[in-house]
C-alpha cells in the first residue's frame, strides 16, 4: 500500500474498532439498547411479551400472544451461545370458526460472534414443534429453520443488516410440508436516546407452492428505566403486493436483565 493512501484506509475502516462499551459484548448496554429489539446478533437476557393482530380480510382474523425468554452465555472472546424459548397464545377468528388455545411450541438455539465491536454475525436452528391445542392453531408440522444473520453499526446512529430464513419440515408431513426461503433487509435509526425507528423489507419465496410475498414492516421502539433495560415496541407490517394478508400489527413490551 502507498504511503499516500494510508490514511484514506485508516478513516474508512476506524468504525470498525470503535471503543467498546463496558461489559460483555453481546449482553444488553445503554449503548445498545435502541438495537436490542432488532439485533439477532446481540443475546442479552430478555423477557419479552408480544401481542400481534393479523387482518387476513373475509372475516379472517388472527390474535397471538408470545411470550418468549432469552438468555446468552460466553464461549470465548468475540464468541457466545444463545438460547430462545417461546410460548404463543392464539385466538383466530373467521367466517366459518373461532378457534383459541396454545399455539406451537418453539426453541431456538445458536451462535453469535463479532468481526469487531461494530460488527456482529449470528448463526442458529428455530425449532417449531407440532403442539397446538387445536388443528388451526399450529403448523400443524415440525420445522425446523436456519437462521444466519450479520448486523452492521455504520455509525452511533444506523444500523443495518441481512438475514438469510428458510422453512424446512424435516419429516414428511404430507399437506403440511413446508419449504420456505425468506430474507430480511433491517435498517434501523437512533431518533434520541429513548427512540429508535426500524425499516425491513421481508421478501419470502413459498419453493412448493411456487409463489412469493413482498412486505414491508415500520416499527418503532421507546426504551424505559435508568439503564434502558425495558423496552416498548411497535410495529405494522404490510404486503407491496395483493394477497390475501392485509396487515399485522404488533405492539411489545421486553425486559432486559
Amino acid at each position: 500500500m502507498k504511503a499516500r493512501h494510508l490514511p484514506l484506509f485508516l478513516a474508512w475502516f476506524a468504525p470498525l474498532h470503535a471503543a467498546e462499551p463496558a461489559g460483555r459484548w453481546f449482553d444488553h448496554a445503554v449503548e445498545r439498547s435502541w438495537v436490542e429489539n432488532y439485533d439477532p446478533t446481540l443475546v442479552t437476557r430478555r423477557v419479552l411479551t408480544e401481542l400481534s393482530f393479523e387482518d387476513h380480510g373475509s372475516d379472517d382474523e388472527i390474535w397471538k400472544i408470545e411470550n418468549s425468554f432469552r438468555w446468552g452465555v460466553p464461549l470465548h472472546e468475540g464468541l457466545a451461545l444463545g438460547f430462545q424459548a417461546l410460548v404463543p397464545v392464539k385466538w383466530q377468528e373467521s367466517a366459518g370458526d373461532d378457534l383459541s388455545g396454545i399455539g406451537d411450541f418453539e426453541m431456538r438455539t445458536g451462535l453469535v460472534g463479532r468481526i469487531s465491536p461494530a460488527l456482529r454475525w449470528g448463526f442458529g436452528v428455530n425449532a417449531v414443534f407440532d403442539t397446538a391445542a387445536e388443528p388451526g392453531l399450529g403448523a400443524d408440522a415440525f420445522i425446523l429453520r436456519p437462521i444466519a444473520a450479520i448486523r452492521w453499526d455504520f455509525n452511533e446512529r444506523i444500523n443495518v443488516g441481512f438475514n438469510l430464513e428458510y422453512n424446512v419440515t424435516p419429516a414428511d408431513e404430507g399437506s403440511h410440508d413446508v419449504s420456505q426461503l425468506e430474507l430480511k433487509f433491517p435498517v434501523v435509526i437512533k431518533l434520541s436516546d429513548r427512540w429508535s425507528g426500524a425499516l425491513t423489507y421481508k421478501p419470502r419465496w413459498d419453493l412448493l407452492a411456487e409463489s412469493d410475498r413482498h412486505r414491508l414492516e415500520l416499527g418503532a421502539t421507546r426504551v424505559l428505566g435508568a439503564d434502558h433495560q425495558y423496552a416498548l415496541s411497535f410495529a405494522v407490517e404490510l404486503p407491496l403486493a395483493s394477497e390475501s394478508f392485509d396487515s399485522k400489527l404488533t405492539a411489545g413490551l421486553s425486559w432486559h436483565f
